[in-house]
């Protein structure tokens, strides 16, 4: 796949993010969740790239944007997710967002909601839970022992379904063979997972919104989910039979559900 155009932003947190556009029409922006840069969005970028313009960008601390002096806030990260369509002159986009990329999307929606026509919330959460809490916790500690394969082993088993698993095997060793995200930015971005709560404003967010999560999901699992979707006016719900990674696990399916909603 080829980049229609790729740059490099210097956000107004001090970021210097690196993006990349492609295809033409509605522009949609993909946020990728904890330790994944904008590469994790590889089933879903060539497809809405056939009719929309199509944003992806690497979040501080990861991938090839730059990695300013932590511990990050999700509110930082909104931030630059707004400097980002603001340096690109988008119209309203549609923001699709997964685990920490999605509590991206709901700070953006509330900072600065003229940036969005509606969102896609997948597998994220609003408020503080102890579970979720602990295993960000504890990647946090792998990765600041300096224990990149373990690190990745975990990632590994919380994120993907052991069906999924089994009927893909060749997933493992693929996943393993991958390079550990920045060590730093894991723990950097996990602490601004750590302080993420909407719950009590997602009333807020009167975007027209598509809350989707894992029925298996047990990082963040579908309740949490389906409490952001209640307190949010404008959200409907719907849910896949996967783990953490819905778009990974089922991309044609999330695929086909993303776009019905863009099209509403």
């Amino acid at each position: 796949m080829t980049a229609a155009k790729r740059g490099t932003i210097r956000t107004s947190g001090g970021a210097d993010l690196v993006y990349e556009m492609h295809g033409v029409g509605k522009p949609i922006v993909f946020v990728a969740g904890l330790g994944d840069d904008r590469t994790s969005w590889a089933a879903q970028i060539p497809d809405f790239a056939r009719d929309h313009l199509v944003v992806g960008f690497d979040n501080r601390g990861i991938g090839e944007s730059s990695a300013p002096p932590g511990p990050y806030t999700i509110e930082q990260m909104a931030d630059d997710a707004h400097d980002v369509v603001r340096h690109l002159g988008l119209d309203p986009v549609v923001a699709v967002g997964s685990s920490m990329g999605g509590a991206i999307c709901q700070q953006w929606a509330l900072r600065h909601p003229s940036d969005i026509d509606r969102l896609v919330i997948t597998n994220s959460w609003a408020e503080q839970d102890p579970f979720f809490a602990a295993l960000i916790g504890h990647w946090i500690s792998l990765a600041e022992n300096n224990q990149p394969r373990h690190l990745v082993e975990s990632l590994l088993l919380f994120c993907h379904c052991p069906d999924y698993l089994l009927r893909r095997p060749e997933t493992i060793a693929a996943f393993l063979a991958t390079p550990a995200p920045r060590l730093q930015g894991i723990v950097d971005a996990g602490h601004a997972c750590l302080k993420h709560h909407t719950l009590e404003r997602a009333h807020e967010i009167r975007h027209k919104a598509l809350i989707i999560a894992g029925e298996h999901d047990i990082l963040t699992r579908p309740e949490l989910s389906q409490r952001l979707a209640a307190r949010m006016p404008n959200a409907r719900y719907e849910s896949l039979p996967t783990s953490h990674m819905v778009f990974w696990e089922m991309p044609d399916e999330f695929n086909a559900l993303v776009r019905s909603f863009a099209r509403e």
